[in-house]
């Protein structure tokens, strides 16, 4: 139990630490259009 704990709490403190850079990729990734370009820019 106390593994999961230590776990969990590393994978929401890498959440938290990435989640700046994360939201500024989504918004690019829905500029460039998101699913439907993904089919033309491999």
């Amino acid at each position: 139990m106390a593994e999961a704990a230590l776990v969990g709490g590393a994978v929401l403190a890498l959440l938290a630490w990435e989640l700046p850079s994360l939201r500024r990729e989504v918004r690019i990734w829905r500029m460039a259009g998101g699913f439907r370009a993904g089919r033309r820019y491999p």
